[in-house]
């Protein structure tokens, strides 16, 4: 069957782009998926490789610049044009006035194209670009041969089909559509089967056929997997990690997360990022390559015919005799002198997944880690085992926790020593905490702005994020002024802000690493680059900023930089004379390294709430042969029978669930309703409990019977009828009730069979987990958004409460009016006043919205010791804002703003600072 034109795919991601909603665009790949399969081969890889081009392997060896460049070629542009400038520097403004697209390649390349493109038919079919795209690999780094592919660009593709080609080529479609959605239609086990070989070509074929189902997909030698990642540790998270009452700590190293594949016969090594990015020609091929780790770790794999190990990659300095920070790896693997002293990378192993042609995913990690011991020689710096350590109290985590805040490390790691290795998945078997280590640096820095990069999208064409440089004063008095490179600042001002920085960028020059001017020092090899510098200093503005700590760095002339900083403000009454020094930042530096937080036991303990309080005047029964007090039933004499719906039945209630919901009114309510209860479960029809205790965990061992939440008994009373049981009411399931269950309803207890209402479709969005979660969300911001920020999300980490004294005044007399009188608010009620009071209340909703949907979170507990602001009006009396102040912690402020503060960082798009929207809190001391 032939090729379907490539049009159809260039349309498809087109209408994605444009719709929202991910079941919509899953109608639409679906459709389309079913159309290919109707007309073309089952093979789906040439047009999944087209709709996931960055899970396809295929390099290109091209950019922006250089595709800029060869459309020049191709187009007969003359060089000094205004479309090649804006082809070749399209992140920079237009040469002339007229506006064009900003910060999006593929659509300022379409701009230039379609005023000139003669094609107006499509005729290439997707076997055509494919062949396309595996010439332009084959020609990485031939420049001329890449200028003739783009004039066979030219010459044969619409302009339409040229914007997505280009998107393809760079490896980003920008249509709004995860991996995981479009392997979700095309097979149930296309995710699965991904996760564990990292490659779409094979995807494409073992799952052809979607009638066919897979066994279970395993890892293989030499084929990259996703690896198992960590959950982000919260207290009541601590529980997953006990197994018979043990669990693992290890230190959580910081490096880069690295699997290594070798076989003993070809002596054949493989590396693979976590990303599935081959390292192998950094790392080393094979045992031969002197000077690579595989040379150095042969030796070390002599017991294996075959492996997989799973750690992080660390640069080692030995003559220090310690671990490096992250940034320093690459440079240290491509280091080719031939100092015996050199830092170089060093292996540091935490599983094994695979080992001679056996993989190991579904062997608890112990076993795992006894093999792993057994089968690997250490050698010190170049191949370690990371040592874990068997704990069994929330002590062991305190104590854990504070050796890592005194030694600064990257955090520890809680595993459970009978859990599975879950390829691609972030498990709770496996738990990473991370210290903060500080709330802020403790004093702001004042930076001199010395060069800027222009932005993309809203803030296309002008300079948006902003290079800072600290004075030397390490050299003489008498020397001419000197700076060093320090950071690059890109959150934190408003738009209008944008435009004042700009006042100082009048006069510039292109920044060129070879050619820095006599006062400014910066790496040459740096992958911090400006687009501009200023020309003179001495004109230049000093901004104040604020981060969180101070890094080590090497993209720096400072030798360090700051970790998430931000814009705080304009410091005009400050000349570069009064910026501050290299030497008040090392201070800063050392100053908060020497700050510890404080861990308690508290801090780690799985559940307070849960704890029983030891009862001090019970008496012990006497009676040997009697059941103790909470396994007794409730008396029976004086309950009347209303009913007939529990007639027949017998229940045995456990437990209940709290103080108002206890096992002897479960028992009075069943009675009441024509029901027996027993005191066992051998002659039960139903096993109530409403949480875990000894009793429900010895039950739910046998695995025999299902144990029903009180829930359920409620629901049936007031509904007055028995309730068909239902995932929501079962706090355990038997293997044949969850079979029973999979044939009536999905996983989320959505019936097949049964109307869905209001209620129910709230009950099972509630229980539906939500993609996005804040450990995402952390790892991702650290990882690639450390300068700038996460886009969208200016607002993580804001945990805010809102002030309303009107409000409350308010609830209290209507809760009194309706306690005394029985009565409901009436319309005499609703004075100006009280007008004026639901406006602000209205108000403080849609702020409270603004807050969650850029990314921060709202509390209505006043003592919530994690509220970084508290919202106030600004016509709050002086008096309120005294008394809520002093209810914080002196020590431990949050910001007093007026809900302005939210407007504006919503309209601008960015965190701004808080002083110019302070309610004026009165000293605490007064």
């Amino acid at each position: 069957m032939s090729s379907p034109l490539f049009i159809h795919v260039c349309k498809l991601m087109q209408a994605i782009n444009e719709t929202r909603g991910t079941d919509e665009k899953k109608k639409m790949v679906t459709r389309f998926l079913y159309g290919w399969r109707q007309t073309c081969d089952d093979n789906f890889f040439a047009a999944m490789r087209l709709l996931l081009p960055q899970l396809d392997r295929t390099t290109y060896g091209i950019k922006e610049a250089k595709i800029g460049r060869a459309y020049t070629e191709a187009l007969g542009l003359g060089s000094q044009s205004e479309d090649a400038y804006n082809l070749i520097k399209w992140k920079l403004p237009s040469a002339s006035a007229k506006a064009k697209s900003s910060g999006d390649f593929a659509s300022i390349a379409f701009d230039v194209i379609d005023r000139r493109s003669t094609v107006a038919t499509p005729t290439q079919t997707v076997q055509d670009v494919n062949d396309l795209l595996d010439t332009m690999s084959r020609s990485e780094s031939d420049e001329k041969k890449k200028t003739e592919i783009f004039k066979h660009i030219v010459n044969n593709y619409t302009a339409f089909e040229q914007r997505w080609l280009i998107r393809i080529i760079l490896k980003d479609l920008k249509m709004g559509m995860s991996e995981n959605s479009i392997f979700d239609v095309y097979h149930p086990q296309a995710r699965e089967l991904y996760s564990v070989c990292s490659n779409l070509k094979r995807v494409c074929a073992d799952l052809e056929d979607p009638s066919v189902k897979l066994g279970k997909a395993v890892i293989s030698l030499f084929r990259p997997f996703k690896p198992q990642l960590g959950y982000k540790g919260q207290p009541k998270d601590m529980a997953h990690v006990k197994y018979n009452g043990v669990f693992y700590i290890e230190e959580k190293i910081d490096g880069e997360r690295m699997q290594m594949h070798y076989e003993e016969d070809s002596q054949k090594f493989k590396w693979f990022s976590r990303k599935a990015t081959d390292y192998t020609e950094l790392y080393g091929s094979s045992s031969m390559e002197e000077g690579k780790l595989s040379y150095e770790i042969s030796g070390c794999l002599k017991k294996a015919k075959s492996l997989i190990l799973d750690g992080e990659m660390v640069a080692y300095d030995p003559k220090l005799d310690v671990f490096l920070p992250f940034g320093t790896l690459k440079t240290s693997a491509k280091d080719e002198s031939l100092d015996p002293d050199k830092a170089h990378p060093c292996l540091i192993i935490f599983d094994i997944v695979y080992y001679n042609g056996t993989h190991l995913v579904d062997y608890p990690l112990s076993d795992r880690l006894k093999l792993l011991e057994a089968v690997i020689t250490e050698k010190r710096g170049y191949l370690n085992i990371l040592k874990h350590k068997e704990k069994t109290q929330e002590q062991d985590i305190v104590d854990e926790m504070g050796i890592v805040v005194e030694q600064r490390q990257e955090g520890i790691m809680l595993k459970h020593p009978g859990s599975r290795y879950e390829c691609g998945e972030r498990s709770r078997t496996w738990i990473k905490i991370k210290p903060e280590y500080f709330d802020s640096l403790g004093e702001n820095c004042d930076l001199l702005v010395i060069g800027g990069k222009y932005g993309t999208g809203r803030r296309g064409n002008q300079i948006a994020q902003f290079m800072c440089a600290l004075r030397d004063d390490r050299r003489s008095t008498a020397d001419k002024p000197f700076f060093v490179s320090f950071s690059m600042i890109g959150t934190g001002f408003s738009f209008d802000q944008i435009k004042e920085f700009g006042k100082f960028f009048k006069d510039t020059q292109k920044y060129d690493p070879k050619k820095l001017p006599s006062w400014l020092g910066h790496p040459e090899k740096s992958n911090e680059i400006p687009d501009v510098l200023v020309k003179d200093f001495h004109n230049a503005v000093v901004i104040e900023v604020k981060a969180s700590e101070v890094v080590f760095s090497q993209m720096w002339s400072a030798g360090c930089t700051l970790r998430f900083p931000r814009f705080i403000r304009f410091r005009h009454d400050k000349s570069w004379k009064e910026t501050m020094t290299y030497s008040e930042i090392m201070r800063v530096r050392r100053s908060a390294g020497q700050k510890q937080k404080t861990f308690s036991q508290q801090d780690f303990t799985i559940d307070p709430s849960k704890k029983q309080k030891k009862s001090t005047g019970q008496r012990s029964l006497k009676s040997s042969l009697g059941l103790v007090l909470s396994q007794q039933g409730v008396g029976t004499e004086n309950i009347n029978q209303v009913s007939n719906l529990f007639d027949g039945l017998n229940f045995y209630v456990i437990i209940g669930m709290n103080n108002t919901i206890t096992k002897a009114k479960l028992e009075y309510m069943i009675k009441e309703n024509g029901g027996e209860f027993v005191q066992s479960d051998d002659k039960a029809n139903y096993v109530i409990a409403g949480k875990y205790n000894i009793r429900v965990d010895s039950i739910i061992h046998k695995k025999t019977c299902n144990i029903v939440l009180p829930q359920w008994i409620f629901d049936c009373v007031g509904a007055n009828q028995m309730l068909p049981l239902s995932p929501k009411y079962m706090l355990y399931a038997t293997d044949k009730t969850k079979e029973e269950f999979s044939i009536k309803m999905d996983k989320y207890g959505d019936s097949y069979m049964e109307d869905a209402t209001d209620e129910s479709l709230k009950e099972i969005w509630d229980d539906i987990p939500s993609n996005i979660r804040k450990v995402d969300v952390d790892d991702i911001r650290q990882r690639y958004f450390s300068n700038n920020g996460f886009p969208g999300m200016f607002f993580y980490g804001v945990h805010v409460y809102f002030y309303n004294k009107e409000q409350q005044q308010e609830q209290q007399q209507q809760q009194q009016k309706v306690d005394s009188e029985g009565l409901e608010p009436t319309l005499k009620t609703m004075t100006m006043e009280w007008v004026h009071q639901q406006h602000q209340r209205d108000n403080f909703k849609i702020m409270a919205l603004l807050i969650r949907f850029y990314g921060g979170s709202v509390t209505q507990n006043k003592d919530d010791p994690t509220i970084t602001h508290v919202i106030m009006q600004e016509d709050q009396n002086e008096n309120d804002i005294a008394v809520m102040s002093r209810q914080f912690r002196p020590d431990g402020l949050p910001y007093f703003v007026t809900p302005k503060w939210i407007e504006q960082c919503a309209k601008n798009q960015t965190l701004l600072d808080e002083t110019r929207y302070d309610v004026k809190i009165p000293s605490v001391y007064q």
